[in-house]
């Protein structure tokens, strides 16, 4: 059987771990939003690293946030080693277990949607949630296909696309969760009682201040964020050019300003102050211009925009600091 998409939707997640654990909320009968799961698992706290392929990236902690966003609404993650002797077998028990499992893939072998195939491997999180009766393919509902035009799908994908998706193993400093399924159980329905299964939402970003403070990956993310990108960028052509759409696309599409359009929700529901919704502001506005001259860069390589870059992330770095500080104030 060939891969294939079944229907496409035109919401996305912001990100594939979080808006899957959302979809698994769901099946077990109690919806959880995935800015919820970016409010109670420290979502909004940005660590710097390498990716998959040896490029800067610019994202939150995604394993952590998940798991610890889960808990804190009430639910337990349940990580289930991969049984690669029989993964069809075992996907079969899962789904009438749970309903449904996350899994990480390398989507080079996701050969449902063509974004896949003709771009660089990376790693992916997807839901599935049905198995075919013959056990030759199983139903994904990919929550964020990144292409010229995000979008999500369900999909059909071949049983044996799903072993070399789960098998190849890729990973990135900021997360490495291959060779396990993850299933959720609503921990709730085994209490009669609800009192303390969740910190109000001040107290929840309040949390999250406290950590920006105490946890250098996170209060010098951007410092160290700036300075991957500029090695990239005083490198070869083809690295500073391939680091500067990288660049764009974690400024832009996939994390910080993603991430910060979420947070306003969050800021303005726990009543912020003005003085923070101007800094949050402040930063939105920063990651925005920077996706510009990202681009700008990877098309001139022009020393002035490399300024004007570097001159960018001395701004989001004392702008996110003050804007930590208004929140825990």
């Amino acid at each position: 059987m060939k891969s294939h998409v079944l229907e496409r939707y035109d919401e996305t997640a912001v990100n594939c771990l979080t808006g899957s654990y959302a979809r698994l909320s769901v099946m077990r009968g109690r919806p959880v939003e995935e800015k919820t799961v970016f409010e109670r698992g420290s979502g909004y706290l940005f660590q710097a690293g390498l990716d998959e392929a040896g490029y800067p990236e610019y994202i939150f902690p995604v394993e952590e946030t998940g798991a610890l966003g889960m808990r804190n609404c009430g639910f337990a993650v349940h990580k289930k080693p991969i049984d690669v002797r029989d993964v069809a077998g075992q996907l079969a028990s899962l789904i009438e277990e749970y309903e449904g499992v996350v899994v990480w893939v390398n989507t080079a072998h996701l050969a449902y949607a063509d974004v896949y195939r003709d771009n660089a491997p990376y790693l992916h999180a997807v839901v599935l949630d049905s198995l075919a009766d013959d056990r030759l393919s199983v139903d994904v509902l990919d929550c964020l296909v990144v292409d010229l035009k995000p979008f999500a799908c369900r999909a059909r994908l071949a049983i044996t696309d799903l072993e070399r998706a789960a098998g190849d193993h890729i990973r990135s400093e900021a997360h490495d969760g291959m060779g396990y399924f993850y299933a959720v159980t609503d921990e709730r329905t085994l209490t009669a009682s609800t009192d303390g299964a969740e910190p109000d939402l001040s107290n929840a970003l309040v949390s999250q201040a406290r950590r920006f403070a105490e946890e250098e990956r996170f209060h010098s993310a951007i410092r160290r964020y700036r300075q991957l990108c500029e090695e990239c960028f005083t490198d070869t052509p083809d690295r500073a050019t391939h680091a500067a759409r990288r660049l764009f696309h974690h400024s832009t599409v996939l994390y910080a300003v993603p991430a910060l359009t979420l947070m306003e929700g969050s800021l303005r529901a726990a009543g912020a102050s003005a003085h923070t919704l101007r800094l949050h502001e402040k930063a939105l506005r920063d990651w925005q211009a920077m996706g510009v001259l990202a681009l700008r860069f990877e098309a001139t390589a022009a020393p002035s925009v490399l300024k004007r870059i570097n001159d960018r992330f001395a701004s989001l770095d004392e702008t996110t600091a003050a804007l930590w500080e208004s929140i825990a104030a």
